[in-house]
């Protein structure tokens, strides 16, 4: 039972940190933002309300993959024994793709959203604001990708 639970919320994360940078980065943010326009952006505007809510979600989602994939792994650690041969070698491939989205969006959640977070207090910070989204967006992406990779290396080795 615990580990259909764990198996469970390892794959709600994964759906939520992918599902929802999908949805940010790929299906909304071409349509709220415009690169061209020089307007300046502020706490109010949805592209700005996107970034803001999908980094520490992702941040969150990405957490949780590492916590419960660290449980199962410690919890059923008799049967990896008689795995087939190569199967640690993609699990190490697919660990450095978690660090890698896991350090991404750490950057992305404390460096870069804290650059441009409670502007009402800092309002110097205003014209960071919009290259700030723009790398955000940029992390987000390669975040996503890893993220993508890590998933379907993890469907890959549960045929083992």
């Amino acid at each position: 039972m615990t580990d259909t639970i764990i198996m469970f919320v390892h794959l709600m994360a994964a759906a939520v940190a992918v599902g929802g940078s999908i949805f940010g980065l790929v299906l909304l943010w071409p349509h709220i933002f415009d690169l061209k326009k020089d307007d300046a952006v502020d706490e109010h505007s949805a592209s700005y309300k996107v970034i803001d809510l999908l980094a520490p979600t992702v941040f969150t989602c990405l957490l949780l993959l590492i916590g419960s994939g660290v449980y199962y792994m410690m919890e059923n650690y008799t049967e990896q024994v008689n795995l087939k041969e190569g199967y640690y070698n993609i699990l190490g491939i697919k660990l450095i793709f978690v660090v890698v989205a896991f350090l991404l969006s750490l950057y992305q959640t404390f460096g870069l959203r804290s650059k441009i977070a409670h502007l009402d207090l800092r309002p110097e910070n205003r014209e960071q604001v919009r290259p700030t989204l723009e790398k955000m967006k940029y992390f987000g992406a390669i975040t996503l990708g890893a993220v993508v990779a890590a998933v379907f290396m993890g469907i890959y080795l549960a045929r083992y």
